[in-house]
């Protein structure tokens, strides 16, 4: 943790002195400044990413409406839906209360959600839907119709550090994980190269 806080103030004074350096360019370096740029913006994501990973969970749980929550992070990624042609599904005939906590719920699905976008950057179909497990647990599915993965990329998937993503560290679906079983819950992955892939989120449902 140490070593990433300590990187964050190099980043940004070299961010800063890249810039600087773009407005007296005359043109031969433009190209190289802006590569300089942009690999500080993928470390300083890596940073965030890695100092996100580590930072402690709120334990206090509390009632969450599901489908709110969805609702909440389809908008947050509807912008984004729209320029890459994914057709999103969701009609929920039940709105369940789970044990969980808002903003940690909405950083699970909005997680997913942007691994689901990223996977069809060609269009495709992102499919919400609510299950019941059972008289005291609910589950949320989110499936899509992307890239998919191998079975060696499956079993990699909840390792921290493991990632599919160019430019990415690999937390996402670890943080998932974390979050899911400290309150309860659990999250399983099911996935086929070329085919898409479907995530399932168990929680504890509230009477």
């Amino acid at each position: 943790t140490a070593v990433a806080h300590s990187l964050r103030n190099p980043l940004a004074t070299i961010r800063s002195s890249a810039e600087l350096a773009l407005e007296f360019d005359s043109g031969a370096a433009h190209k190289n400044i802006n590569d300089i740029i942009g690999q500080v913006d993928r470390m300083s994501k890596w940073v965030r990413e890695l100092l996100q990973s580590l930072r402690p969970l709120n334990d206090e749980a509390e009632p969450v409406n599901l489908v709110a929550a969805l609702h909440d992070s389809l908008m947050a990624f509807e912008q984004q839906i729209a320029k890459s042609a994914v057709q999103v599904v969701f009609a929920p005939t039940q709105t369940p209360m789970v044990l969980s906590q808002h903003v940690q719920l909405t950083q699970i699905l909005n997680s997913l959600l942007a691994n689901a976008l990223e996977a069809m950057d060609k269009g495709g179909t992102l499919t919400l839907t609510l299950e019941s497990t059972d008289s005291h647990g609910v589950c949320v599915v989110v499936s899509d119709t992307g890239k998919g993965m191998n079975e060696e990329q499956r079993n990699m998937a909840f390792r921290p550090f493991f990632t599919t993503k160019r430019g990415g560290l690999g937390v996402g679906l670890v943080l998932v994980k974390r979050i899911m079983e400290r309150f309860g819950g659990a999250v399983t992955l099911e996935s086929c190269e070329g085919e898409g892939t479907t995530v399932r989120l168990s929680f504890k449902r509230l009477p």
